[in-house]
């Protein structure tokens, strides 16, 4: 018990940290993978056309029999998610106690939803008058973005600032996940951002010819401006940083 009272409050050693993670990344990424299986050839499921969520879609047309893998694969990684950010803020307390926790609890904040987007699936079975399942798992989405982002920003401008001040924290390493967080995320931004001038071009050309042009959402299905093809990026992108940078905070020594 005490044991499990200090794995939930993110007080790891060094060993401990890096076997929770690779324990957390193999329980999720199995889940998914079995979802990914399980999802019906005919729908013919792509990362071109189909969102990370489609995979916990109950729908006839997603995935019908074994969505409510995606629904655990979520929820675990939303809960398995709180214990390694309470690590992070031990192991980012020493630059700043305040920031670490405010670091911390806006990556909580984006665990809980993460978890949330798998309770809620993206399906229109309708809840109360108008609003549906997928209207919640939307906003929960969001709500997860703005604490994933949030969070690790804050966490860079933290160490950022100890790496050109005082240098309480040994920062070996710690550029490279955020380069890469930053250089993908940068990329997506362009991609989806230019999509909406590319879209509008061809509407009024559209207009202009006399001819129908379909949805800015499928117009840009199968090309590099798709939008379920960045957002599975951004998905992936976020597990690796987070594993890769709880592997570097568990290296990572303070000064002395």
């Amino acid at each position: 018990m005490e044991q499990l009272k200090r794995i939930m409050s993110g007080d790891f050693a060094r060993n401990e940290a890096r076997q929770y993670l690779l324990c957390m990344s193999g329980v999720f990424w199995g889940l998914i993978l079995l979802a990914w299986l399980g999802y019906p050839a005919e729908n013919r499921y792509s990362i071109m056309t189909h969102t990370f969520s489609f995979l916990g879609s109950y729908e006839t047309k997603h995935n019908p029999h074994w969505w409510w893998l995606f629904t655990v694969a979520m929820i675990f990684w939303g809960g398995a998610g709180i214990p390694l950010s309470l690590y992070y803020r031990r192991r980012l307390h020493v630059v700043s106690s305040r920031g670490a926790w405010v670091g911390a609890g806006l990556l909580i904040l984006g665990f809980v939803n993460i978890g949330l987007v798998g309770v809620f699936p993206d399906v229109r079975t309708v809840v109360y008058n108008e609003l549906r399942v997928t209207d919640i798992h939307e906003k929960t989405a969001v709500l997860s973005a703005v604490g994933f982002i949030l969070g690790i920003s804050g966490y860079g401008l933290l160490l950022l600032k100890d790496a050109l001040g005082e240098r309480r924290l040994a920062h070996r390493g710690m550029v490279a996940p955020y380069v890469f967080w930053v250089g993908v995320l940068t990329v997506a931004s362009y991609f989806l951002i230019k999509w909406e001038f590319v879209y509008a071009e061809k509407r009024a050309a559209a207009q202009a010819a006399g001819v129908s042009i379909g949805s800015s959402w499928s117009e840009a299905l199968n090309t590099r401006y798709s939008f379920p093809l960045w957002e599975n990026i951004l998905i992936y992108t976020l597990f690796i940083f987070l594993v890769w940078f709880g592997f570097t905070l568990s290296q990572a020594e303070p000064r002395t």
